[in-house]
């Protein structure tokens, strides 16, 4: 969750700069050699490929002597060892294809709570923090004003190694799954229905129809990744515990509906069920009380 957050404030920082002119992949997963690398963001320009590695870093941090600390706790990975594994599966890419283009990379931390302090200059050249991202990406936007062959041929390239998530598996056995609603608090299926709430025979957390909706809306798009969720689907998996009426106005109002003639599917407007519920669009008519 932190991490993609930091994603998400990456993505509008550089779209409010602008990217009229690179090529940017996002969340990609390369097959080099005998090993899959996953790669945060590439950069494509007609120059060649830029790593940024977003870290989503909040607090103190240290570099002493190469060795990454948070307060005086030491961290078991080094960043810079990790970008420089990166930029090297990216050269044998280019070696791969016989190729002739720039590889670079940079440690990009978004948030701006992070205080970052290090005794060797050497590597300052590969970190950006939140107070240079805007000059950063308007010198990358400086340095590429067209995209011509060369960026086409490293996108291809790029393409030919492109595999899905190799640690994901999107196939869920629907028949060991427990369906139904259950308590957001101390997760008991066991739940007294009221006319607009749910309440909790074990802990007595009482939480509206919405929440539990969009927890079950939240829940079906992990469990079941890539499939299309319909409103009999999601009746089904709550077990008929909430009417079809309510059921089809909470979907309307917190998910994109996709329509194909007279079928109808539905993609939830956010990622998860915390960020639906830290929106400042969020809003329900029927409070919780959670114990």
């Amino acid at each position: 969750m932190k991490g993609y957050e930091g994603e998400c404030l990456y993505d509008r920082i550089f779209d409010r700069v602008g990217n009229d002119y690179l090529y940017i992949y996002r969340d990609l997963y390369l097959q080099i050699g005998n090993s899959c690398t996953q790669y945060d963001t590439l950069i494509i320009t007609d120059q060649g490929i830029i790593s940024n590695e977003v870290k989503n870093f909040t607090g103190n941090y240290t570099i002493e002597n190469g060795t990454w600390f948070n307060n005086n706790y030491q961290l078991p990975n080094d960043a810079f060892s990790q970008l420089n594994r990166s930029l090297g599966k990216l050269m044998d890419l280019r070696n791969s294809g016989q190729s002739d283009f720039n590889i670079s990379g940079k440690l990009v931390f978004p948030n701006d709570s992070l205080v970052l302090r290090t005794d060797d200059s050497s590597n300052c050249n590969k970190i950006i923090l939140r107070s240079g991202m805007r000059e950063y990406f308007r010198q990358l936007n400086r340095s590429s004003q067209r995209l011509g062959n060369k960026a086409d041929y490293i996108s291809r390239l790029l393409s030919q190694y492109t595999v899905e998530n190799p640690y994901f598996n999107p196939s869920t056995d629907k028949t060991r799954i427990k369906i139904g609603l259950y308590c957001g608090s101390c997760g008991h299926f066991n739940l007294n229905r009221k006319r607009f709430h749910l309440v909790c025979n074990k802990c007595g957390s009482i939480e509206s129809n919405e929440t539990h909706l969009l927890r079950a809306m939240s829940d079906y798009k992990f469990l079941f990744y890539k499939e299309e969720m319909t409103r009999n689907d999601l009746m089904a998996f709550i077990d008929y515990e909430i009417s079809a009426d309510v059921v089809r106005r909470v979907l309307l109002e917190h998910c994109f509906q996709n329509k194909k003639g007279n079928h109808s599917t539905y993609t939830l407007k956010y990622f998860n069920f915390d960020m639906a519920t830290q929106s400042p669009n969020f809003n329900i008519r029927y409070k919780n009380h959670i114990k």
